[in-house]
C-alpha cells in the first residue's frame, strides 16, 4: 500500500477555493484563480516544490477577470490560460490569456488570436501537445460541446477546428468537467458529466491519425465520475476524487496502465478527504493534491510517490503533430508528381504504406532483387526518405502483399507470401513507432488463415481483415481483431445472408459505422461490385452502382476524404492497366468519373495510396516496370450533411435548454445497447429501413437490383433494368406485363 503524505505549507497559501487552473513548470507550481467563497478570483499563487512554500506573485500587465473553471497549460515558460466563468446564469468566457512567468514581475497579456475561437465555455479540459494546446468539450450554462479545438501557441497563435473526419457516433458523447491527459501522442479523456449522467467510459485521441478511438480497459474501472483530477506520469493515468450525480464525493485513487490498457485502484493510506473540484499536478513521480471541496473548500496539499520517475522513457524521437497545407481552388484536381530527396526505398510492388503524423511508412515488398522487408520513412513537411533504422524487436521476414494499418501509435502488419507456390503468412507484427520496436502477436484459433493480397483496416478499437488469397483458395471470411483485448473473432454472416464472393486485389475503407469494399478479382474475373459492412450490427449490404461506375478491376487504390470514396488504377483480366479516378460520394451513394489535370501517374497496378493534408498521394507500384516515384493530387472536401447542419447549428446557436435538458431536437443520442442481441436488431431495423428509402428514391434494375436502369424494352416500352441484364431478358420482367422483349435499347440520361 502506497501512503499519502500531507505536506504543511507555508509563506503565503491562497486562500480556501475551488474551480481553480494549476500547472507544474520546472520545479514550481503555479495556480490561478478560482472561488474562495467570497469571489471569483485573479490571483496568481506559486508553490516552490523544494521549500514547500506559497508565494503570491505579483504580475504586470492586464491579468484575466476573476473566474472559476478556467483551464491552463504551461509552454516555454508562459502559463496559457482559457474561458472559464463567473458563476451560474452569469458571464462565460473564450478568452485566451497567457503569463511570462520568466520575468520579474511577471507579466499577464491578452492573446488575440486568429482565426474563430471556440464557444463560450467552463469545466472543459485543455492539454498541451507539441507546440498547440488543444481544447475539449465544456459547458456553457445550456449547452454541453464534444469539439476539438487547436491554438497553436507560435506566433502569431491561430485558433482552428480540428476535423476528425470521422462520424458523430464515433466520438465522445458532449460533457463537461472531465479529465483529459497527454500520453506519448494521444489525448486520454475519462470521466464527465454529461446532462443527464455521470460517465465512466474512456476515449483516446490520437494526434498523428485525428481520430478518437474508444478504450475499453480491462481490470477494475472507476465507478462514473465528474470534476475529478488526473496526471500522467511512468506510462499511467493517475486520477483521485471526484463526485457523482447523486452528490457522492470520492477519495479513491485509480490508476489506468497506458500501455497494458488495464485500470487498477491504488490502494494507499493516509488518504486526503473525499474532494472534488480540486487541481492534482505531477512532479519527480509525486502527485499533488491542492484544494478542493470536501463539503467546505479546501488550501490543504497532499502528496503521494506513484511512479519512479528515474525509470521514465526517454522523449519520442518522432513528433506525431500533423502539419496542413492550404490549396488554392486552380490546385484542385490537378496531379503532381514530388520529387523526393534522401534514401528512397527501391522501385517495388506489393509494398504496404500507412500514414502518421508527417511520416509516410513504407514496409516491404517485393523489388528488382528480391522480396523486402526494410522500413523507409517520409517526413513529409520537409520533403526527405530515410531509412527507419535502430529498430529492435522481432521483425516480420522478407515479404510482397502484406498489408499495414495504423492504430494510435502503432503499425499492425498482417499476412503477405514470398512468391507465387511459395510460402503464405498470416502472422501479425506491432511495430510502436515512438520505441522503434517490433513485437510478434499471438494469434489463436480464430486468427485467419495466411494469405495475401486481402485487405486490413481499422475502426474503432478494431482491427479488420477481409478476403485474399493463399495460392489456391479467394476467400470471403472476415476476421477482426481487438487491440485492446489482443484476441482475434471470426464474424459469421447473419441469418444466411450473402456477403461479397471470395476475392482477393479488392480495395476496403472505412466511412462512419460502415467498411466498404470494391472490386477484386475471384479467381475467374474482375469485379466492380460495391458491398458495405455494418460495424454495428454485423451485417452486410450489397450497394447499387449508380453513376459512372468503376470498370472492373484489381490491384486498385482507395482512399477515404470528407464524405467521399476515390479510387484509382488497377488492372483487368485482359492486364489493361488504369490511371482514371473515381469518386463515390456515400450520401448520395453516386460515382463519378473525375476529370484530372497536371502529371497525371501512369496507368499502374500494385500501387498504393494514402490521404494526408488534403492530398491523395500515390507511392509505387507496377505500369511496366515497378516504380518508386510518388504523385499527389488535392481533394476537394465534401462534408456530410449531418456535419454541415452540425456545424449549421453552431453558428446559429444562441443558446440551448437548462442543465437537465433532453437531448436537442433531431439529436440521436445512439444510446442503445448494441452489445445486445435487441440493441443490435433495433440499429439493424433502422438501417434497413434508411436503405429501403434510398432503393425506393432510385431508379434500380429489377433483375440484379444492382445498377441504374439504363435500357428500355420494346414493344412495352418499359424501362424496368440495366442494360446487362436487358440483353439476357427473353421477356419483360413486370408481373403486370410478361411481353415478349423483341428489342433492347440502351439510354443514357441527359
Amino acid at each position: 500500500m502506497l501512503e499519502w503524505e500531507e505536506i504543511q505549507n507555508k509563506g503565503e497559501v491562497y486562500s480556501p477555493r475551488t474551480g481553480f487552473a494549476a500547472v507544474q513548470d520546472g520545479g514550481a507550481f503555479y495556480l490561478f484563480g478560482g472561488t474562495d467563497g467570497t469571489a471569483r478570483q485573479s490571483d496568481v499563487y506559486r508553490f516552490e516544490v523544494a521549500t514547500y512554500t506559497w508565494t503570491k506573485a505579483v504580475t504586470t500587465g492586464t491579468p484575466p477577470s476573476g473566474r472559476s473553471g478556467a483551464q491552463a497549460v504551461v509552454l516555454d515558460g508562459q502559463l496559457w490560460l482559457y474561458g472559464g466563468y463567473t458563476r451560474k446564469e452569469g458571464e462565460y468566457f473564450n478568452d485566451v490569456h497567457r503569463l511570462n512567468t520568466n520575468t520579474q514581475p511577471m507579466r499577464w497579456t491578452q492573446v488575440q488570436a486568429l482565426g474563430e475561437a471556440p464557444q463560450k465555455r467552463t469545466d472543459h479540459s485543455l492539454v498541451q501537445f507539441g507546440r498547440s494546446m488543444y481544447v475539449f468539450a465544456g459547458f456553457d450554462g445550456r449547452s454541453r460541446y464534444n469539439d476539438l479545438v487547436e491554438l497553436s501557441l507560435d506566433e502569431p497563435p491561430r485558433w482552428s477546428v480540428v476535423n476528425t473526419r470521422q462520424g458523430r457516433n464515433e466520438e465522445p458523447r458532449s460533457r463537461f468537467a472531465h479529465v483529459a491527459v497527454v500520453h506519448q501522442n494521444s489525448m486520454v479523456i475519462f470521466g464527465g458529466w454529461d446532462g443527464h449522467d455521470t460517465l465512466s467510459e474512456d476515449y483516446e485521441y490520437s494526434f498523428p491519425s485525428q481520430r478518437w478511438y474508444p478504450v475499453d480497459p480491462g481490470g477494475q474501472s472507476p465507478s462514473p465520475r465528474y470534476r475529478h483530477s488526473a496526471v500522467v506520469g511512468g506510462g499511467s493515468m493517475f486520477t483521485f476524487g471526484g463526485v457523482d450525480k447523486l452528490q457522492v464525493r470520492f477519495q479513491d485513487l485509480f490508476e489506468l496502465d497506458l500501455v497494458q490498457r488495464r485500470w487498477s485502484e491504488v490502494l494507499t493510506l493516509h488518504t486526503p478527504s473525499s474532494r472534488t473540484f480540486h487541481k492534482t499536478v505531477v512532479h519527480d513521480g509525486y502527485l499533488y493534491i491542492l484544494g478542493g471541496f470536501d463539503g467546505r473548500r479546501q488550501n490543504d496539499t497532499h502528496r503521494i510517490k506513484v511512479y519512479d520517475a528515474s525509470r521514465a522513457q526517454e522523449p519520442k524521437p518522432l513528433d506525431g503533430t500533423l502539419a496542413e497545407e492550404v490549396f488554392s481552388p486552380e490546385d484542385m484536381w490537378r496531379w503532381q508528381q514530388l520529387r523526393s530527396e534522401g534514401e528512397v526505398y527501391s522501385p517495388r510492388t506489393g509494398h504496404a504504406v500507412v500514414v502518421w503524423g508527417n511520416y509516410f511508412f513504407v514496409f516491404g515488398g517485393t523489388d528488382e532483387t528480391a522480396r523486402q522487408n526494410d522500413i523507409y520513412m517520409y517526413e513529409a513537411t520537409v520533403g526527405r526518405w530515410s531509412i527507419f533504422n535502430d529498430v529492435s524487436g522481432n521483425m516480420p521476414s522478407a515479404r510482397s502483399g502484406a498489408k499495414a494499418v495504423v492504430h494510435r501509435d502503432m503499425i499492425f502488419v498482417l499476412g503477405g507470401y514470398t512468391k507465387k507456390d511459395g510460402e503464405y503468412f498470416n502472422d501479425l507484427y506491432r511495430l510502436d513507432i515512438p520505441l522503434r520496436r517490433w513485437t510478434l502477436v499471438p494469434g489463436g484459433a480464430q486468427a485467419p488463415s495466411p494469405r495475401t493480397d486481402h485487405t486490413w483496416l481499422g475502426h474503432g478499437q478494431h482491427l479488420y481483415v477481409f478476403g485474399g488469397f493463399d495460392g489456391k483458395s479467394r476467400f470471403s471470411d472476415l476476421h477482426r481483431f481487438g487491440v485492446d483485448n489482443q484476441q482475434w473473432e471470426l464474424l459469421p454472416g447473419r441469418d444466411g445472408q450473402a456477403g461479397p464472393l471470395g476475392r482477393f486485389g479488392h480495395t476496403a475503407v472505412v466511412f462512419s459505422q460502415s467498411m466498404y469494399i470494391f472490386g477484386g478479382w475471384n479467381g475467374h474475373d474482375t469485379m466492380d461490385d460495391l458491398y458495405e459492412f455494418s460495424t454495428t450490427t454485423l451485417t452486410w449490404y450489397s450497394v447499387p452502382g449508380r453513376g459512372n461506375v468503376p470498370s472492373s478491376r484489381y490491384r486498385h487504390s482507395a482512399v477515404v476524404y470528407g464524405c467521399c470514396m476515390f479510387l484509382f488504377g488497377g488492372v483487368d483480366r485482359r492486364q489493361d492497366r488504369f490511371h482514371d479516378l473515381h469518386e463515390f460520394n456515400f450520401e448520395s451513394r453516386t460515382w463519378n468519373q473525375v476529370e484530372c489535370t497536371g502529371e497525371v501517374p501512369s496507368a499502374r497496378t500494385f500501387h498504393q495510396a494514402l490521404i494526408y493534408s488534403g492530398c491523395m498521394y500515390l507511392l509505387g507500384g507496377f505500369d511496366g516496370v515497378r516504380r518508386n516515384d510518388m504523385y499527389r493530387i488535392p481533394l476537394p472536401e465534401e462534408l456530410p450533411q449531418d456535419e454541415v447542419r452540425r456545424r449549421n447549428r453552431e453558428k446559429l446557436r444562441t443558446g440551448g435548454q437548462d442543465e437537465e435538458r433532453q437531448p436537442e431536437e433531431g439529436d440521436d443520442d445512439g444510446e442503445n445497447d448494441l452489445a445486445t442481441e435487441e440493441g443490435r436488431l433495433r440499429q439493424q431495423i433502422r438501417e434497413l429501413k434508411v436503405r429501403l428509402q434510398k432503393e425506393r428514391e432510385r431508379h434500380i434494375c429489377k433483375i440484379c437490383f444492382d445498377r441504374e436502369i439504363d435500357a428500355v424494352v420494346l414493344p412495352c416500352n418499359h424501362r424496368v433494368f440495366c442494360y446487362r441484364c436487358g440483353t439476357q431478358a427473353r421477356k419483360c420482367p413486370l408481373k403486370t406485363c410478361d411481353r415478349p422483349a423483341q428489342q433492347v435499347i440502351q439510354t443514357f440520361d441527359g
